[in-house]
């Protein structure tokens, strides 16, 4: 017997599902027919009022299928849904294959391999292909070139800014790193992933395949479009920046240059469009009011650092 034999990881895919009937077929399908096997499906829902549970039970017999587990009541929140989900995961990687999504039939397989190659990766994603709800592709999400890197360089140059892993659909993570996330993330209603992928990427190491394995479907019912119209994601975006500073994730610096730049999508950009004049006043006041703060702050860090420099000189 070769002891040096790597053990195959498993797998555990969760899909959290609400109300997603439409797109139940599609999504399971994807997943159930994927030419990685190991793996486990643990369906989560919601509480549907749709017949979302008519589409799950098909299932239930099928080898891959661990568990379906129904709320009796709406849970109000995607990410208390993901928590749960992990703590019956039984796997090595997880997976939040989410209901309204699908992918490619190599999707596990592709990714997964990113583990093999780099025993330091914590977390792998794709180019997301995003699609309508008729299925016809609209547009892409990713970067331009597949990576290995530092996941606290990954941060520091992109996660620090934006949310760059906009589909969780487009991940799979290690389970065992889960002991080092801030629960923090289970608190927002839309931007728990954002916090989420940076409490995983400053484990390890981060890998990106620059291929469109995932389906990432963008309509009027999903988290992602009811969070943009309605200014959440906005409003949420500051305590997201209020949380990388208490971590340490971010300076001043980089805290006031972003602080500027929602000040300047309220007022002239993206976000100008679509949201209404009370949420824009309310969401530049968040933004805004610390500002002086920020700059005399920031200006005290570089003085005290300029002192310091001096005196060693000396």
């Amino acid at each position: 017997m070769n002891n040096n034999t790597k053990k195959t990881p498993q797998v555990s895919v969760i899909i959290p599902n609400y109300n997603h009937s439409n797109f139940l077929n599609q999504r399971i399908e994807s997943v159930l027919n994927q030419t990685y096997v190991e793996f486990e499906v643990i369906i989560l829902d919601d509480s549907s009022t749709d017949s979302s549970m008519d589409i799950i039970n098909k299932y239930e017999n099928d080898k891959h299928i661990s568990q379906i587990v129904k709320n009796s009541e709406n849970s109000g929140s995607t990410f208390i849904q993901w928590k749960k989900g992990f703590e019956i995961a039984k796997g090595d990687l997880i997976w939040i294959a989410e209901s309204d999504d699908a992918c490619e039939f190599t999707f596990l397989q592709e990714l997964v391999g990113e583990f093999a190659k780099d025993e330091k990766v914590v977390l792998a994603f794709c180019k997301s292909v995003k699609i309508d709800i008729n299925g016809n592709i609209i547009g892409e999400a990713g970067m331009k070139h597949s990576f290995h890197m530092n996941g606290k360089a990954f941060i520091d140059n992109y996660l620090y800014r934006y949310n760059y892993i906009q589909n969780a659909s487009s991940v799979i993570f290690k389970k065992e790193i889960l002991n080092e996330v801030d629960l923090k993330y289970t608190t927002f209603r839309g931007s728990g992933d954002w916090i989420f992928w940076v409490e995983i990427s400053k484990c390890g190491n981060v890998a990106y395949v620059n291929k469109p394995l995932n389906y990432f479907r963008i309509h009027g019912a999903n988290t992602t479009t009811v969070e943009l119209h309605s200014g959440r994601n906005e409003a949420e975006a500051i305590s997201v920046y209020q949380f990388l500073r208490k971590k340490k994730y971010i300076g001043y610096k980089k805290e006031l240059r972003e602080r500027i730049a929602h000040i300047y999508s309220i007022r002239y950009g993206k976000l100008h469009k679509v949201l209404d004049k009370e949420k824009k006043k309310e969401l530049l006041k968040g933004w805004g009011g610390n500002i002086p703060l920020y700059v005399f702050t920031w200006f005290i860090h570089i003085l005290q650092r300029f002192i310091g420099s001096r005196i060693i000189k000396r």
